[in-house]
């Protein structure tokens, strides 16, 4: 049995000393595709930014396919909410796409 794609336990997440998140836990298997739901204000993209190390843990740990954080966090990307992108930027789709590339190719070689 392969180990979990990401696992949360016991996380706590604060903004200004007021809990916002209070003792998650989650395991999603590798493969497995889910939602995260809920109202407004509900935490879903705080969870989301926890994950990625945006905002940090008052407590628990995170672990990205049976290693620490820290050593797997390369392997989770994140699509932030449409209100917070700039659509004056001036990049095309397919820009968007390569900048995931890049990490594997490198800043000075040129995409295939």
């Amino acid at each position: 049995m392969s180990a979990p794609a990401v696992d949360i336990r016991g996380m706590w997440v604060s903004y200004n000393r007021r809990p916002v998140l209070r003792d998650v836990s989650l395991s999603i298997a590798p493969g497995q595709v889910i939602g995260i739901m809920g109202p407004n204000g509900a935490g879903k993209s705080t969870l989301l930014k926890a994950m990625l190390g945006l905002v940090p843990l008052d407590r628990g740990r995170i672990e990205v396919f049976g290693t620490r954080f820290e050593s797997g966090r390369h392997r989770i990307s994140y699509v932030p909410q449409s209100s917070t992108v700039d659509w004056d930027f001036p990049v095309i789709v397919s820009e968007v796409a390569m900048m995931g590339r890049y990490r594997r190719i490198g800043w000075l070689r040129k995409p295939s």
